[in-house]
């Protein structure tokens, strides 16, 4: 084992000096092609507009979810190919209107249970100190916890435009995709 642990750091060290030979280049050094390096901070800062919104909305903390998003912002949604429609950010935050008569809401599966939203990866690029766009997948599951059942609804994908102002990163625009392209 102790040669097994010896050999794969040879290998590393070997690896890392044939990087270093190539030198950087904007790839390698996190750049992109404008040439902009974002910092720690940058990063952190796009993941926490990203992680708002879904935690905004998941706890329906709606405090939360308009750190997400800069006040002017636009959630485009694609709910099947060829067709959208765009709305105010908070548009996606309210609840449907109540049914007549009362009762449960209904969501898109119609058993009432307010969905379940997995955020599943993002995708980052910065176009510059200011400017970045995510690319990010999700599915909804919608628990019924009468039958023990669940229910897995569309997937989609987010594509998003992200502003920062004055040290803080926030969504501009966001574009809900359900299924595929």
């Amino acid at each position: 084992m102790r040669h097994l642990t010896g050999m794969v750091g040879a290998c590393l060290l070997l690896a890392s000096g044939a990087v270093q030979a190539q030198g950087p280049g904007p790839a390698a050094a996190g750049a992109n092609a404008s040439g902009f390096k974002p910092t720690v901070d940058d990063w952190v800062g796009v993941n926490a507009a990203v992680d708002n919104y879904t935690l905004g909305l998941e706890r329906h903390d709606m405090a939360q979810f308009d750190r997400a998003f800069w006040p002017e912002a636009t959630i485009i949604a694609q709910p099947e190919p060829g067709k959208s429609f765009t709305m105010p950010y908070r548009a996606a935050a309210m609840p449907p209107p109540a049914p007549p008569g009362g009762g449960p809401l209904p969501n898109a599966i119609g058993n009432g249970n307010p969905p379940w939203h997995l955020s599943l990866s993002h995708h980052f690029e910065f176009q510059s100190p200011t400017r970045a766009t995510q690319y990010g997948y999700f599915v909804s599951v919608y628990p019924d916890l009468k039958t023990k059942t669940t229910i897995v609804g569309l997937p989609g994908h987010y594509e998003d435009v992200l502003e920062k102002r004055k040290g803080e990163w926030r969504i501009l625009q966001r574009t809900t995709v359900i299924g595929a392209k």
